[in-house]
């Protein structure tokens, strides 16, 4: 998929000022390069869109991103691990299913961790077809 039909499709299903905040992300991210979109934090991805972390626009804008046919961004989250001093990836539906259930079951060790939603940070990434699309320069 080109940028150009990425940008359409946010023009086409998405509502000002959340089509703003997703057209200026999506052209922040068209301007790195491949590897430098990962580990996209709230701060990072508010920074891009001119918006506060907090602001609404900012975050149904990031499920714009993470929902939409041929998707630029996915979200997942950063698990702490303070025993060994390093951020373990956890993919979003374990996340998900953690806080139905309750309970964190720690991605290396297999323990159940108490007051796991301290220790979880959500961030995204492009997608592999986004990466892609911007690795090839395919903006037409």
């Amino acid at each position: 998929m080109a940028l150009r039909e990425i940008q359409e499709t946010i023009d086409r299903d998405t509502r000002d000022p959340v089509k703003q905040v997703c057209l200026r992300i999506v052209d922040r991210l068209a301007a790195m390069r491949a590897d430098q979109l990962q580990r996209l934090t709230f701060a990072i991805l508010a920074d891009f869109a001119g918006t506060s972390p907090d602001a609404d626009e900012l975050h149904a804008a990031l499920t714009a991103l993470t929902t939409m046919q041929h998707s630029p961004l996915m979200l997942y989250f950063v698990f702490y691990d303070a025993g060994d001093d390093r951020e373990i990836a956890v993919p979003a539906s374990d996340v998900m299913q953690s806080v139905d259930e309750g309970i964190f079951v720690h991605p290396r060790t297999g323990e159940e961790v108490p007051d796991f939603a301290h220790q979880l940070k959500p961030v995204y990434k492009a997608t592999r077809e986004f990466a892609d699309t911007i690795a090839r320069g395919d903006v037409g």
